[in-house]
């Protein structure tokens, strides 16, 4: 009798695991679609890979291959996704998120639910040019996860990819010609363009060919100085999408965020700081209103400079230069012109000056509040 419950609490237990495994699967949902080549369905893309990623945290989830029909079929947990097809590093096909951009922060949310399948996840991908490299500091120690990126002559963003383990970093972007970036977000290592300049006009122009390969364009970074504050107005209150620059040899640029703050990672050297705004009054640090009463600020890795914080005020000019808006607008877009942006949205008057009220309705349209 003792026997006889013990094989038969060995069977409950082995028949609870199976039914709990079943059910884990059962829980789980199916992604599913075609890989193509742009404008050919008859040209199906295989050994391609399909790459799932959490949708609000980027975290790789899962992941699956293109058959030779293109096909692909992912088993995945219920939840939000970014789906992304990849080729391997040297393939020519530029990468793409589902939603026909190469960029995440734009990429379609793909919701999957449990026990059902989201079909026609589909991609047509274009052939493009491969560039190829590694970051390196300056005592040639490999940096992982930096930001490669290819902007065209106007500044817009055509494509970007990350360093890896040993550095090394592939880009694959459109035939055209690129100016290279390379920067991180959560380390303190200097933004550089290629080849060692921190001006976007100053960097080397690649022409590259679709169905080409380009090696060796290699970045080597020094670790900067993290220079932060805030800028406020008279009332203090936090002004968002200022422009703050720090004036050297070169100039840097960053914007302050929806709380008024500030980052910038700087090379040391000695710098003018100013803040720009087209509704406030172009400001000094600190509280100059010219260059000659500017402070003078000495920025080096042993030296603890404090916050460099801006109270600006109202100005009451109504009219400025469509160059220097159409400046303001780049910068604070990351070098990117906005798809809703353009030139006869403005105004402008005989001398080729557009009212106050007109950027600030523009900057509304592309999503930068002041």
């Amino acid at each position: 009798m003792i026997h006889f419950l013990i094989k038969n609490k060995y069977l409950y237990i082995i028949a609870f695991i199976v039914l709990t495994i079943s059910s884990a699967r059962a829980e789980k949902g199916i992604i599913s679609g075609h890989v193509f080549e742009e404008g050919s369905p008859d040209a199906p893309i295989s050994e391609l890979f399909i790459i799932c990623y959490d949708f609000y945290t980027d975290k790789y989830v899962e992941m699956g291959i293109t058959q030779p029909d293109g096909s692909y079929a992912i088993e995945i947990p219920p939840g939000d996704y970014k789906v992304y097809a990849q080729a391997n590093d040297l393939g020519i096909y530029i990468p793409e998120y589902f939603g026909n951009t190469f960029d995440a922060y734009f990429a379609k949310k793909v919701s999957v639910y449990s026990g059902l399948t989201v079909s026609n996840i589909n991609f047509e991908l274009s052939p493009g040019a491969l560039i190829t490299g590694f970051v390196y500091d300056i005592d040639n120690n490999p940096i992982v996860f930096m930001r490669i990126e290819a902007y065209d002559l106007e500044g817009n963003l055509q494509g970007y990819t990350k360093s890896r383990d040993n550095g090394d970093y592939y880009l694959h972007v459109p035939g055209g010609q690129y100016r290279l970036r390379a920067y991180a977000t959560e380390r303190d290592y200097v933004t550089v363009f290629y080849n060692n300049t921190y001006n976007f006009f100053n960097a080397t122009v690649f022409d590259v060919t679709t169905g080409t390969g380009y090696g060796d364009y290699n970045f080597y970074l020094i670790a900067g100085v993290k220079v932060q504050g805030i800028v406020t107005g008279l009332n203090h209150e936090p002004l968002a999408n200022v422009v703050v620059w720090a004036f050297s040899q070169y100039e840097h640029y960053a914007k302050t965020q929806s709380d008024g703050t500030y980052e910038i990672i700087l090379p040391p050297n000695n710098y003018w700081f100013a803040a720009e705004s087209f509704d406030y009054l172009y400001q000094y640090y600190d509280h100059a209103y010219d260059v000659m009463h500017a402070t003078v600020i000495a920025i080096n890795h042993d030296i603890d400079i404090g916050s460099i914080d801006f109270q600006l005020e109202k100005q009451m000019a109504s009219n400025y230069e469509i160059s220097d808006v159409i400046m303001m607008l780049q910068l604070l877009t990351g070098f990117s012109k906005h798809p809703d942006f353009h030139l006869n949205d403005f105004d402008l008057n005989e001398n080729n000056q557009v009212d106050m009220m007109d950027v600030l309705q523009i900057f509304s349209l592309v999503g930068i509040s002041k």
